[in-house]
C-alpha cells in the first residue's frame, strides 16, 4: 500500500502516518513528479482548501501513472470547517483515468487557516480525529467501498476565493528573520529560494502557508491578517520531519 500526501503544517502527515502504521503501508509526498504506483491499495490524503482539494493534488493525480486496472483507491481530506463534497473531485479525477474511488472520508483536525482563524486544539477533538482514523484504517484494510458525494456548485464558488499561485506578493518579511532557510526547505513546491539570506518567493505559491506557520522566528506573515497569530504545527510531528518529508527525502 502506498498512500501519497500533501502537507504543510503537519495535519495531513499525522493522519497519512497513522493510516499507514494500521495497515502497513508508506507515506510518499505528493510533490512526487511523475510518479508511477501500481500497489494493490493507493491512497491520498491532503488538506481540504476552501472546500476543493489543493492544486498540487489535482495535479499529482492527474499525472499518476496507474496501470493496475483492479487497484483500490481511497481519499481521506483533513480539514477544520467543513468539506461537504470534495473527495467528489477525488474521484473525478480518477474517473478521467478511467479509475474510481473506492473509498473516501474526512478528519477534521484543527483549523489552522490563519489569515482567518485562530487555531484551536482540544482534547475531545483530538480524541474524535483518533477514533475516525482508527475506524477509517480498518475500512482500508477491508477494502470497503462507500458512496462519494459529489461536490456542488458551493465547493466550486468557495474555491473561487482561494488564492491564486502569486498570492506570494503579499508575503512580507520583517526584520526578525535570521536567513535560517527553514521556510524554503518546508516549502513542498519549491516556491522559495534564499537570496541575502532572505526568502524570495517565485509565485507558484500553492498558499498552503508552511513556510509562514513553521517561521521560528515569527518572521513571516500574509499581508496584515496573520501579524502576531500563533502559528500552528500539528503535535506529534517534528519540524524536521515536516521538512525531509516534502523535501522527498
Amino acid at each position: 500500500m502506498t498512500i501519497f500526501c500533501f502537507t504543510s503544517t503537519g495535519n495531513s502527515l499525522y493522519v497519512a502516518k497513522k493510516i499507514a502504521d494500521k495497515t502497513g503501508g508508506k507515506v510518499l509526498p505528493m510533490n512526487t513528479d511523475s510518479a508511477i504506483c501500481n500497489d494493490d491499495i493507493i491512497g491520498f490524503v491532503y488538506p481540504v482548501y476552501f472546500w476543493e482539494p489543493p492544486r498540487i493534488v489535482d495535479r499529482f493525480i492527474r499525472d499518476l501513472q496507474i496501470t493496475n486496472k483492479d487497484i483500490y483507491l481511497f481519499a481521506v481530506g483533513t480539514y477544520g470547517g467543513a468539506a461537504p463534497g470534495v473527495n467528489g473531485r477525488i474521484n473525478k479525477l480518477l474517473k478521467d483515468k478511467g479509475l474510481k474511488l473506492n473509498y473516501g472520508s474526512y478528519v477534521k483536525l484543527v483549523d489552522n487557516y490563519i489569515p482567518m482563524y485562530k487555531p484551536k486544539d482540544s482534547e475531545k477533538l483530538q480524541q474524535n480525529a483518533e477514533e475516525k482514523i482508527k475506524a477509517i484504517a480498518q475500512a482500508v484494510a477491508a477494502k470497503e467501498n462507500n458512496r462519494i458525494n459529489p461536490g456542488t456548485f458551493l465547493n466550486k464558488i468557495s474555491f473561487k476565493g482561494m488564492p491564486g499561485e502569486d498570492s506570494d506578493k503579499y508575503f512580507n518579511v520583517n526584520d526578525k528573520c535570521n536567513g535560517c532557510g527553514i521556510c524554503q526547505k518546508i516549502c513542498p513546491v519549491k516556491n522559495i529560494i534564499m537570496e541575502d539570506e532572505r526568502p524570495v518567493f517565485l509565485h507558484k505559491c500553492e498558499h498552503c502557508l508552511g513556510c509562514l506557520q513553521n517561521c521560528p522566528a515569527l518572521a513571516l506573515n500574509w499581508k496584515e491578517k496573520t501579524k502576531d497569530k500563533e502559528r500552528f504545527r500539528k503535535d506529534g510531528i517534528t519540524l524536521n520531519e515536516l521538512i525531509s518529508f516534502n523535501q522527498g527525502e
